[in-house]
């Protein structure tokens, strides 16, 4: 069987590899790469490996027969120059581009099309994005991020997890301490923490410590859950995909805007909100959420930052557990 399959290939990643060993599987691979030109023209910006560099990878992978190069998207000259038993692209190939003439040139050839599912959770623009998360290793993003909402002006668009909001209440009563900051976006709609919001709001707080973004800055993805011996976890930054995979629609943040406005609140997990920068680990007394008076958090950031207690990973995460505690002591771990 001749196979063959498409694609950019910059920055080889796991996706690419997914795809790739999946198609050599059905037969004699070869591959196709889009020039930097054909790039550039259907991409508005061009790659960045070359041609020659990305044409080397894959000419590395041993279970690669051939290479060729186009520029055209209209890749019908290629299959009849190359006449593939087989034609492999992920799922996502249908609708990134008319392909209605390539369709009926495989249908009246009689070569089957193999579709692919994407792997979640990776591509070259979010490869892209972790690389420029990555340089930053400041503090400006806590002084303009983090600020205390009132509870009333927080808005849902998910339900909560009942057995999750059990379990956190009981851990916030026993350690009387609040430890990871709600994620919002401008318009005051918890996109990351409907289970601590609920919990906060049972305990009576008045206000909650979020991390405020701009839609602009955030991936919306459809979530993952994997079904492994009866325990579900959902796709994340810190999730192992391993076992069954659960596929959830994905949802435009116009869907969010809506949802909150509405009070339709969508199924708990089903969305997975990937922001640039988190904050986790930010011990505030609970006593201080449930008082009249706003607890300053202003000046809790600068004396946690002029103390230099704060951890930042390349991962865009910053860790806060080494910040002054609530009776005044400070961890002594190394930053």
């Amino acid at each position: 069987m001749r196979v063959y399959t498409t694609g950019v290939f910059d920055i080889l990643h796991r996706g690419h590899l997914n795809i790739l060993t999946q198609a050599a599987a059905l037969g004699e691979l070869t591959v196709g790469i889009m020039s930097d030109q054909g790039v550039e023209e259907t991409k508005g910006a061009r790659p960045i490996l070359t041609l020659e560099e990305r044409d080397a990878q894959i000419r590395s992978l041993p279970f690669v027969a051939e290479v060729i190069h186009y520029t055209d998207v209209d890749q019908r000259p290629n299959y009849a120059a190359l006449r593939p038993d087989i034609v492999v692209q992920g799922d996502d190939w249908l609708f990134s581009a008319d392909r209605t003439p390539a369709l009926n040139f495989l249908r009246d050839n009689g070569i089957r099309l193999v579709l692919l599912p994407r792997t979640q959770g990776i591509s070259t623009t979010e490869i892209r994005k972790r690389v420029e998360r990555s340089r930053r290793r400041d503090e400006h993003f806590l002084r303009d991020r983090l600020r205390m909402v009132p509870i009333e002006e927080l808005k849902r668009y998910e339900a909560h997890d009942e057995a999750k909001v059990e379990r956190l209440l009981a851990k916030i009563r026993a350690d009387r301490t609040f430890f990871n900051p709600i994620s919002v976006v401008r318009e005051m709609i918890v996109i990351d923490g409907a289970n601590r919001l609920e919990a906060l709001r049972r305990l009576g707080a008045k206000a909650a410590p979020c991390v405020v973004y701009d839609y602009s800055e955030v991936d919306l993805l459809g979530n993952v859950h994997f079904v492994n011996n009866g325990t579900v976890t959902r796709l994340s930054e810190f999730a192992r995909e391993v076992g069954e995979p659960i596929e959830f629609p994905r949802r435009s943040p116009d869907d969010i805007r809506a949802a909150a406005a509405s009070g339709k609140l969508i199924p708990n997990g089903e969305t997975f909100h990937r922001v640039p920068q988190s904050v986790i680990r930010l011990p505030i007394p609970l006593a201080s959420l449930m008082s009249g008076e706003l607890f300053d958090l202003t000046a809790y950031l600068e004396n946690s930052i002029s103390s230099g207690q704060i951890r930042f990973y390349a991962s865009g995460v910053y860790v806060c557990d080494e910040w002054h505690g609530v009776n005044g002591s400070s961890s002594s771990h190394p930053a």
